[in-house]
């Protein structure tokens, strides 16, 4: 059942799933609540955990996993706090586990406190504790708290991975950090004890430069890049453009990404509203006309209504 939730699979087989099952033991409900909560039912999830509990079926560390991960989708404060308590009562606060569910449950709902009191109580911490707590302060706008943790971190054994370095790189975007996201970035580069940075890590300091309006610097890093630029990169750099009203990389930018999103619909209406935020209004009608009447599937089309001098 777990397995087939976490392959994607429609919420009507899983129902037909689960009405096969003909005795329901701790283990089917677990599988129950996991699934539901994998595929995105968390009201479903949430109600086969009530209906295990009513069954008087004991519950273990799996069953609190999965059912504050759904708590935490949904942000289900008060239903959180009350299988909070449950966990006290049944001896499973101490569980790694268990605690990193708390963990996340308490910063998806934008409890930062109770959040961090729960990473402080716990005796052990793995990458997924810490990544759980600087997500939850990158996600609510502690910045200075998120490289703060970040740097006590790095003090520890626990070795940061790159879905760290991709929240903390976004906080420092964000927070408007720039010399510490450089910083972090180019970390990632030098040190050989760190994962180099992927796609998604190029984007976010794509877009950490463009919020500082670095944009030169932005276009350098583009082509100095070791793996190939996707339409993501691209994406930050032009918006970059749009806003800091930069006309001398922006063409170069939008060649590149219709080159490479030649079908993609988002492309082209970020290239009409560019147009539109400078005054190019004939240019962003061709573009939406474009786009309506090739229905977006031609990847020959010209580049000769982008008015590159005009830019």
């Amino acid at each position: 059942m777990v397995a087939y939730s976490e392959c994607g699979g429609s919420l009507e087989d899983f129902q037909k799933i689960c009405s096969s099952v003909t005795r329901w033991n701790q283990i089917s409900w677990n599988a129950a609540i996991a699934g539901f909560s994998n595929l995105g039912y968390v009201e479903e999830s949430l109600k086969c955990f009530f209906e295990m509990r009513q069954g008087v079926i004991d519950v273990d560390f799996f069953t609190f996993t999965s059912v504050l991960k759904a708590v935490g989708i949904i942000s289900a404060l008060e239903e959180g706090k009350q299988i909070h308590a449950l966990i006290f009562k049944s001896g499973h606060a101490a569980n790694l586990y268990v605690q990193n569910g708390l963990i996340a449950m308490y910063a998806r709902c934008g409890i930062i406190d109770d959040s961090k009191r729960v990473f402080f109580s716990g005796g052990k911490h793995d990458v997924i504790s810490w990544n759980s707590m600087l997500s939850g302060c990158a996600h609510h706008g502690y910045g200075i708290e998120t490289v703060q943790l970040f740097e006590q971190m790095r003090r520890t054994n626990i070795k940061p991975n790159s879905t760290t370095f991709l929240i903390v790189l976004t906080a420092c975007s964000h927070a408007g950090l720039w010399v510490k996201g450089l910083e972090y970035f180019n970390l990632m580069i030098n040190d050989e004890l760190v994962e180099p940075p992927k796609l998604e890590h190029y984007a976010t300091i794509l877009d950490h430069f463009g919020r500082a309006g670095n944009l030169k610097e932005a276009e350098a890093i583009i082509n100095s890049m070791p793996i190939d630029p996707g339409p993501s990169v691209y994406k930050a750099l032009l918006s970059a453009c749009r806003v800091h009203g930069n006309k001398e990389i922006a063409p170069r930018s939008a060649k590149k990404l219709l080159e490479l999103c030649p079908n993609d619909p988002a492309t082209y209406v970020l290239l009409s509203n560019v147009l539109v935020t400078w005054g190019y209004w004939d240019d962003a009608a061709e573009v939406r006309k474009l786009m309506h009447h090739s229905r977006v599937k031609s990847s020959g089309c010209s580049y000769s209504w982008i008015r590159v001098n005009k830019w």
